[in-house]
């Protein structure tokens, strides 16, 4: 950066001088050109004015000639006096003096002038001694003053100049030279940067991309095999937490060069992220490819002899095939990964060779669906309850029941897999029973502790929605916990809904005639119609998140907001805002007349035991809308 920056000032400094030099040559030049052309012409005056004078003398010319070459005369004068592109003559030492003298010389003969007749040779004698005093002062100015060493002066001036122009360019040119040098230098240097890794030098993601990209075609145009490993060291995560980034950063850079001298020339050595190595390999069937696996694992394996001691690394290997398994480079990686999960998750394996049905993701579902059912077995579920409050009074209204899983295993499970796996595993019912059942126990228990007016809000499975068993499974809970059925609102997604229609308006009939309240959830963003609006008995709808969120800043998303707002009124359905996170989209909201809402501004979801402490500030008559803290 440096030498760049001095490159750049001596460049600057050479450019400036350079263009400076010959601005001044330019200037001296066209001065002294100026001059002499101003003083040349001069000069020709006087002579053909003399010349007028001898021809008016021999009578060749007429009076009005001469008087002619006498105002031309005058008139150069006062131009070489005062015009400024003469500046430069009248500047020259002793030259505007002179001028000023022949000036009033040529005024004082003027009546003399206008009075000569053709033929007078008397009074033309008596001028010629006046005009030959003129002459020789025009040619004091034109000669001595021009044409000696003044010129010469000029002209070292304009050599001295040309000459330091010349080393000027020199130096540009030569720091041009440097600048290229250096710019070259650069563009390689971020151009290794770019593609490669800048731990271990490796290549990184993105070259190793088109590194694959490239062996690929070969590998198809020359109809040969090849193979895709991935490496994976074992507790490297350990290894760095315990001994210091340092120190893995060090194991990094051992096991890449080892694996590039396991490799050879046959094969390309790339560092995708973190512990993760991947090798592409060609030409290679499936016995060299196993071959080179091995041989990649027997170097990982060594000692590694660092300061804080001695590291005998592991890492696992997955590979895939190509063609015979896979003919792109997503499905080889992705095997290939497959691959090495699968020998992760083995004990006593540490190469692995994609199979076909090694499927990571089918396999997480199937762990997943044996955790599920031993969770809801052992009630190891929870329900969140997130707060929807009436926007005009600020007070609670309702809480929605949220599903909630930390598995021993697999830690935070997201509440749509849950599902997902729930209705593919046949556990969907009773998932849903176990929701309705513990999100109705819990609202009675806040009935008997004095809110009797809270509702529950409960997300409702398509799955049971569909089998037609939602009635009778909500018959019995609604027995079993002796909750008021009017303390319950389903919430249906416009997809749910539309299925079959006409069973859609039975179930949702008898539901109504329990006294259950129906909310569509999500409007706005499925497939619900005017039609399905009039004829499916909701009484509630719940305004996208999506829509609160835009309406802020988007007018349309506002319109189409208040459109809602009006359609739902003219049904007379109750309107819950969802993802509230501004205080703006309150305040407009309520300005638009919407009855409830919910988002992370007023509450964020919460379990039941804290939910105690917001039903106490509610009750006791202070505003719960409130942002969380």
């Amino acid at each position: 950066m440096a030498l760049t920056a001095i490159v750049l000032l001596f460049s600057a400094s050479s450019f400036y001088g350079y263009y400076r030099d010959l601005g001044v040559v330019r200037y001296v030049s066209g001065t002294t050109k100026a001059i002499n052309w101003a003083s040349s012409e001069l000069e020709m005056e006087v002579l053909k004015f003399d010349r007028a004078l001898n021809a008016l003398a021999a009578n060749i010319v007429t009076s009005e000639a001469v008087q002619l070459r006498y105002e031309i005369l005058l008139s150069r004068l006062n131009t070489l006096l005062h015009g400024e592109a003469n500046r430069p003559t009248r500047e020259q030492p002793g030259v505007e003096a002179t001028l000023q003298q022949l000036y009033q010389q040529l005024l004082a003969l003027e009546d003399v002038i206008y009075q000569l007749k053709p033929a007078d040779i008397t009074a033309t004698k008596a001028l010629h001694p006046t005009v030959e005093a003129m002459h020789q002062q025009v040619r004091t100015i034109n000669v001595d003053s021009f044409s000696g060493d003044n010129v010469w002066q000029q002209l070292d001036v304009l050599q001295d100049i040309r000459l330091r122009s010349s080393l000027y360019l020199a130096g540009l040119l030569l720091s041009g030279a440097l600048m290229l040098l250096l710019l070259i230098r650069e563009n390689r240097r971020n151009r290794h940067l770019a593609y490669h890794d800048g731990l271990t030098g490796l290549p990184n993601r993105v070259y190793f991309y088109q590194l694959i990209k490239q062996a690929l075609q070969e590998a198809e145009r020359l109809r040969q095999p090849l193979a895709i490993h991935m490496v994976d060291l074992d507790s490297f995560k350990t290894i760095n937490d315990s001994l210091g980034h340092e120190v893995g950063d060090r194991l990094l850079q051992i096991i890449a060069s080892r694996l590039k001298q396991a490799a050879g020339r046959q094969a390309h050595v790339a560092r995708l992220a973190g512990d993760e190595f991947v090798i592409i390999q060609r030409p290679a069937g499936q016995h060299e490819a196993c071959a080179l696996a091995k041989q990649l694992s027997q170097a990982i394996s060594q000692e590694v002899w660092l300061s804080s001691g001695c590291i005998v690394p592991q890492a696992c290997v997955g590979t895939s095939l190509y063609p015979s398994q896979a003919s792109s480079s997503t499905l080889l990686l992705r095997y290939a990964d497959m691959a090495l999960y699968h020998a992760k998750q083995s004990a006593n394996q540490q190469l692995q060779l994609y199979q076909e049905g090694m499927n990571e993701q089918r396999l997480r579902r199937q762990q997943l669906s044996l955790a599920l059912q031993q969770a809801l077995e052992h009630d190891e579920l929870q329900l969140y309850y997130q707060p929807i409050f009436n926007l005009s009074s600020q007070n609670i209204e309702s809480f929605e029941a949220l599903l909630r899983w930390h598995s021993a295993e697999h830690g935070w499970v997201a509440p749509p897999e849950i599902i997902s796996i729930a209705e593919q595993y046949g556990l969907a019912a009773q998932l849903n029973e176990w929701v309705l059942s513990q999100a109705c126990q819990q609202v009675q228990h806040w009935h008997h502790q004095g809110h009797s007016s809270l509702k529950i809000n409960i997300n409702i499975s398509p799955n049971i929605f569909m089998a037609g068993k939602l009635a009778a499974t909500l018959k019995q809970v609604l027995l079993k916990t002796e909750v008021n059925a009017a303390a319950l609102v389903l919430e249906i997604t416009e997809d749910t809904s539309v299925w079959d229609t006409a069973a859609s308006v039975d179930t949702l009939t008898e539901l109504r005639a329990l006294g259950i309240e129906i909310a569509l959830d999500d409007f706005g963003t499925g497939y619900s119609s005017f039609s399905h609006l009039r004829s499916l008995p909701f009484n509630k709808l719940k305004l996208d998140k999506s829509f609160v969120a835009d309406m802020v800043s988007d007018p349309r998303a506002l319109s189409l907001v208040k459109t809602m707002l009006a359609l739902a009124n003219s049904l007379e359905m109750t309107v819950t805002a969802e993802g509230i996170e501004l205080p703006e989209q309150c305040r407009l909201l309520a300005g638009l007349g919407c009855t409830l809402g919910q988002g992370y501004l007023l509450a964020k979801p919460m379990p039941a035991a804290q939910v105690e402490k917001r039903l106490v500030i509610n009750k006791s008559g202070a505003s719960s809308l409130a942002p969380e803290v």
